[in-house]
């Protein structure tokens, strides 16, 4: 059988203060809070580790500046790509490919997801259609072929003896 025990609060002594002392409480009126920040906040005096050279090339409106009177994209990390789904058997792995084609999709560049309706759906049948591979290499999706080159040999050419 498990007992109680009753603390014994008659010998502890409450805990007061000084007499004439009263605790500061802070609220949005009674004390500066620039001052407070400053005392409290975090400066930091340290040479900063940014490299300032890359700048101009990593700020968005020089990238769509750059983009708008060339036409050509940044190069990306890593190209669209064709995927073989044969060995997705369970749910879980369809699901994983499935989210990993949407990250994908959403890690191009805005605009070419708004001409596809930032839906990978579309995307996917614009890809599908192989009218569109003009348009494809245009938006910078697809890479050209290399058109055929001939080649003429010796035989082809008339010589100035016969």
């Amino acid at each position: 059988m498990v007992t109680s025990v009753k603390p014994d609060w008659s010998n502890s002594e409450t805990p007061s203060l000084p007499l004439g002392k009263v605790p500061f409480l802070r609220s949005a009126y009674n004390y500066d809070t620039m001052q407070a920040s400053d005392e409290a906040g975090l400066a930091c005096l340290d040479s900063s580790l940014t490299q300032q050279q890359f700048k101009e090339e990593a700020d968005i409106n020089t990238i769509v500046n750059r983009f708008l009177k060339t036409g050509v994209l940044p190069t990306p990390n890593t190209f669209p790509e064709y995927v073989d789904f044969e060995g997705v058997f369970d749910y879980q792995s369809a699901m994983n490919l499935v989210r990993a084609a949407d990250e994908s999709f959403m890690r191009m560049d805005a605009k070419v997801r708004s001409r596809f309706n930032n839906s990978p759906q579309e995307f996917l049948e614009f890809f599908s259609n192989p009218e569109n591979a003009q348009e494809a290499i245009r938006l910078g999706l697809a890479i050209p072929h290399p058109s055929p080159v001939t080649q003429v040999t010796d035989e082809a050419t008339p010589s100035k003896a016969e």
